[in-house]
This record gives C-alpha cells, structure tokens and sequence, in this order.
C-alpha cells in the first residue's frame, strides 16, 4: 500500500477516477432529480411527453405571437427567416392563430393528425394617439393560438429530440440509481486514497511538502474561490454560445472546479500530515504577531505590578489619583475642563471599583460553595486582576485538592462495588451446581424421611443464597448507575395493574386484600418498562412479606401537579422501630427477628431504580403504617 501511494501513475489515475466518478455523481443525482420531477417514477411514458411536449409547445407559441406576429404584421424583412423557423420541414409545430373575433391570421396547420393539441391566450394592449400624439384611447385584444404536435414526426426538431431522450431516459430511470450510488462510493473509495498519497513522494519515509503546500492556506483557500466566482461570472453573463457549446463550456468549468477542489484537499491533507497546518496561514502569522506585541508589554507591567505588595499598590494607586487631581486643580482654572477632567477621571475610576468588587463577590460566593460542600466549584479568574485573582487560583486549587479527595472515595466505593460483583459471580458457579445436583437428589426415590428433610433444607438454602447474590448484584448495579436504561413512553397503570394482577393469588392465600385505585384515563411516564416493573414487583414482594395478615393493602395512582404518583401502603405484622431512612438502606429489613426470609436489598434496589428513571421514592413509617410514595413526571 505504501509503494502504491508513492507511484506517481496511480496518483494520475486516481486523479482521472475521481473525476470521473464526481461527475458521474452530480449528473446522475441531478438525472435522479430532474426524473424526480418530472415524473417519470411515478406517471407512465405517454403522460412524460405529454408534460414536456407542452412546455415545448408552449415556447414555440410565444414566439409565435410575439416575434412572428409582430414582424407579420408590419411586413418586416425577417419574415422569410421565421416562415422558414416555421416551415413543416424544420419543426413539428403546427399553429393557427386567431384574433378576437375568429379570423385565421397566421397559419402552418394543413389538417394533419396530431399528438397533442392546446389553446393559448394572449392579449395585447393597444393604445390610440391623434396626429399631435395625444393619447386618445385603449383597448385591450385577445388572440388566440391553436396549437398541434404532428404525430409524423417529419421534421428532426425539439419535439423529436425531447421525444428520443424522454424515451431513452424512461428506459434508464431506475438504472441510473445504482450507478450513481456506486459512482459516489467508489469517489469516496478514490478520494481516500488521494488523501493517503498526499505528501507521499517514491524514495521517500516521510512526508514531503509540494510547492503549493508552502502557500498560505487562507491565501490558496481565497485564490480558489475568485476562480469559481469568475467562472461563475462568465458562465451565467455569457450569451453567445449555443446550448451544445453552453453544455461543454459548464462540463469544462465543473472538472476544472473539481480539480481545484481536490488540489486544496490534498495540500490540506499534506498540511495535516505536517501538523500545525494552521500555522501556515497569514491570519495566524498577524494574530501571532500582535499576541507577541500585547503579551509582551502586558508581561512587563505584570512584572512591575506583581512584585509590589497589596498594600503598597494601593498606596500607590491612590498617591496616583492624588497627585492627577492635585496637577488638574493647579493647572486648569476653567469650569468645564475641571469638570470634563473629573468626568474622564471616574471613568476610569468606576469601572476598576466595580471589577473589584464583582472580584470580591466572586470570591465570596467560591467560599460558600466550598463550605456548602460543593468541591467541584470553579472560581472564574478571567476577569479578576493582582491579588484577588492570586486568591481565585488558591481557591480553585483548594477545589481541585477536595474533588481529588471525593474522586478517590468514589473510586473505592467503585472497588467495593466491583469486589462485590466479582465475589457474587464467583459464589454462583459452585451455588449453581449445588442446586441442581440437590435437584437430582429429590428427583430419585429416598426411603429415608431424615435424608428428605436434610434435601428441603439444602433446597431452600440454596435457592435463598442464590437470590441473596442475584439481589446483592442488582443492588450493586443499581446503586453505581451500572444499568442499560431503554427508555420508552410507558403506560404506567398498565404495568402497574399488570404487577398486580401477578400477586392476587400470592396475597390471598396469606389473607390480606388489595385495594387498587388509579384513574380511567391513560398515564404515560418516560421510563424503562422492564425497570419499571422491577421496582413494582420489589415494593409488592415487600407487602407479601411484611404486611400483617387479614388486612388490607392499597395501592394508588394519582395524578398531582403533573406527577404520576403511586402509592403502597399496608399495615406492618412486626413492630416498626426503626426510621425511614435507615429501611431504604442495604441489608435492613422490618423484620428485625429475621424470621422470614429476606436479603433486606429490596426498598434499596427499587430506590436506585427509581432514582435511575429520574422518578422519586419515599417511605413513610407512622406506628404499624408503612407507606412507599413513588412519582415519576407524566409526559
């Protein structure tokens, strides 16, 4: 690849490719288009020529009435040029003009057959002057143009070509797709490797600059576009060429405007390779001028100014504004040039009080944000100066200092949850055979009454442990956002009536009956549907467990400030003596005898899922009432 990007023939061919397929591109596209438009996708073949047939004609029968007929009517030397234009061995067109009140003026129709047949009208607006010139009078005449297309054919103009290329085009409108298309891939195929050969020279490892990549590139980019502007000057300003010569004059300029293009490409591509590229402008080379020039003259004064303390430069400025004042007074008796110095003298003034103290302020506002406990907050020194910008920078470094320290801890919490993860995924291979060979043990024929109980006991275990780890992995996931969220427009009451009907069975047979109430209309929240339904199962799963028998359960979905709220509530069969907050975290469970069964990760996982779905969960305990509020926002 490298010998072949270095070869100068196949740097020429590509070139003659990459022409070629751009112009196969635009031509075809622009044909896809002009196909487009004109129907040909869509209409059958005789409908097309009746379309392009009457645009014919309806050019021929405009200069049939506005340069035949005047030069008719006033016997005028060019009418043998026109009869000739008009003749049935030069066109196919054939007329009849009429004035306003029916009588034949012009005609070539001898009552042949035709193809197409349509009626123009024009009006004419005449004005009667006497012998002094004085307007006396207007009137305005309509004529009419009875205009044919002979079906013979005879004559080998417009129609008859507009006829073959109609034809030929129809034939070609589905064809020219695919070879447009794989025209641009294979320019964009070419034009790749034109890139890669740019710089690239035989004999030579690295990458070596032409002449042309030595020019200024804005200079190169700006010779460029006068060119395309002038040729677009000439060929929308030319008037002499035939349409024949105005075709081979815009293919010319269109492989020329090509060429150009892929020259500047290639410079810019050599340029790339070079890096800096955009050093090699004169832009650049003004802008780095007079950054040198200010960054100097600032560095001095900088200099000056930072090497004398925070007390002294105040002392100076003031010594400063003392002794300007002190020269004014002296100097100037007027009034008005006082006043006018005292003017210019504040408005130079104010502006420095007011960029110190919106200093101030900024810095103020940087150490109640820290002490706020926001690390990340970024004291903005662009426009702070001396001192106070010395003491913006100190802050941002002492944000920096506790973001490192917060990003080390989350970075722990990472290991933690990645320790966890790993272990869980370790202990489920082992857990995994443990099950099914415990299993295969109860599926064979055991005698022994003891060796079953041992059997349950393993089986129950065992199938606690492994939803203990699934539990323990889904927690860590939840909590570190560690989850592929597919967000959907989601009909919540749907999902919720669902879950619920999965548990009717499970809750009636521990005796407890539940009441669902949510509205007739449709309520719709942007979420993942499978989460979704997993913080819904978690909180329903929470009642069977916890919720004291022979009672009853309610579940509600409200609607309130543009809130989808849906609320658990349920009487809990063990004392709560324990807070909200402390039930929301892992491992703690309402039961704290630990009777039943349970990881105490449920309420955590569906609050990180939730949270994760931009919704909100909150848990309310009052006596034996355990109430769960969950909202999402209704889109």
């Amino acid at each position: 690849m490298n010998k072949l990007t270095c070869s100068f023939p196949a740097k020429v061919t590509a070139i003659f490719l990459f022409v070629i397929t751009v112009m196969l591109s635009l031509t075809g596209a622009a044909g896809i288009y002009l196909f487009y438009e004109y129907g040909f996708y869509r209409l059958p073949l005789a409908d097309i020529k009746k379309d392009v047939f009457e645009d014919i004609t309806r050019g021929y029968a405009y200069t049939v009435f506005y340069e035949y007929f005047p030069v008719y009517m006033n016997n005028l030397y060019e009418i043998k040029e026109y009869q000739e234009a008009f003749s049935h061995e030069k066109t196919n067109f054939r007329f009849v003009l009429k004035d306003p009140d029916g009588r034949v003026i012009l005609s070539n129709y001898l009552g042949e057959e035709y193809l197409l047949r349509r009626t123009y009208q024009y009006e004419d607006y005449i004005v009667y002057s006497d012998a002094t010139g004085r307007q006396t009078g207007s009137e305005i005449k309509i004529y009419t143009i009875d205009c044919y297309v002979a079906r013979a054919m005879a004559a080998n103009d417009r129609y008859k070509m507009a006829n073959r290329f109609v034809e030929l085009a129809y034939k070609m409108r589905y064809a020219i797709i695919p070879i447009t298309a794989l025209s641009f891939i294979a320019a964009i195929i070419v034009f790749i490797f034109l890139m890669c050969c740019a710089g690239r020279k035989k004999g030579e490892d690295r990458v070596v600059p032409g002449t042309m990549d030595k020019i200024p590139l804005d200079i190169l980019g700006l010779c460029i576009l006068i060119i395309f502007y002038f040729q677009l000057k000439v060929i929308t300003h030319i008037n002499v060429l035939s349409e024949a010569g105005m075709i081979m004059l815009v293919v010319i300029c269109a492989i020329c405007d090509i060429l150009l293009a892929l020259m500047a490409c290639m410079s810019f591509a050599t340029r790339c390779k070079l890096g800096g590229w955009w050093k090699n402008t004169v832009v650049y080379r003004v802008f780095s001028l007079i950054r040198r020039i200010v960054s100097r003259t600032f560095g001095i004064i900088k200099y000056l100014i930072t090497n004398i303390p925070l007390v002294g430069k105040t002392v100076l400025v003031i010594l400063a504004i003392s002794l300007i004042e002190f020269i004014s007074l002296a100097s100037v008796d007027e009034r008005n040039t006082l006043a006018l110095l005292w003017f210019l003298e504040r408005l130079v003034l104010v502006p420095i009080i007011l960029l110190t103290a919106i200093g101030l302020q900024k810095l103020q506002i940087a150490a109640r944000k820290m002490a706020e406990g926001d690390a990340g907050y970024h004291v903005d020194t662009r426009f702070l100066f001396l001192d106070l910008k010395k003491h913006g920078q100190n802050l941002n470094s002492i944000s920096e200092g506790i973001s490192r320290a917060v990003d080390e801890r989350l970075k722990s919490e990472r290991f933690k949850t990645e320790l966890i993860t790993n272990v869980s995924h370790d202990i489920k291979t082992p857990l995994t055979s443990i099950i099914n060979y415990v299993d295969l043990i109860k599926k064979e024929k055991i005698e022994n009454e003891t060796l079953k109980e041992y059997i349950d006991v393993l089986d129950r275990q065992s199938t606690r442990l492994k939803k203990l780890t699934e539990d323990l992995v889904e927690a860590s996931k939840a909590s570190t956002g560690n989850i592929e969220i597919n967000w959907a427009r989601t009909e919540i009451g749907v999902l919720l009536a669902q879950t619920v009907g999965e548990y009717e069975e499970k809750l009636k047979d521990i005796g407890i009956e539940l009441i669902l109430k949510k509205p007739e209309e449709e309520v719709f929240v942007m979420a993942d549907g499978r989460l979704l339904w997993r913080v819904f199962d978690n909180l329903m799963n929470n009642i069977c467990k916890y919720a004291q028998p022979s009672t009853r359960a309610y579940i509600n979905l409200d609607i309130k400030d543009r809130q989808a709220v849906i609320t658990f509530r349920n009487i809990s069969k063990y004392p709560l003596n324990i807070s909200s907050d402390e039930l929301l975290e892992r491992f703690v469970r309402g039961d704290s005898s630990r009777n039943t069964e349970g990881s105490g990760l449920g309420l955590s996982i569906a609050k990180s899922l939730t949270e994760l779905q931009h919704g909100k969960l909150d848990l309310y305990v009052d006596g034996d009432l355990f109430k769960i509020v969950v909202s999402f926002e209704i889109i």
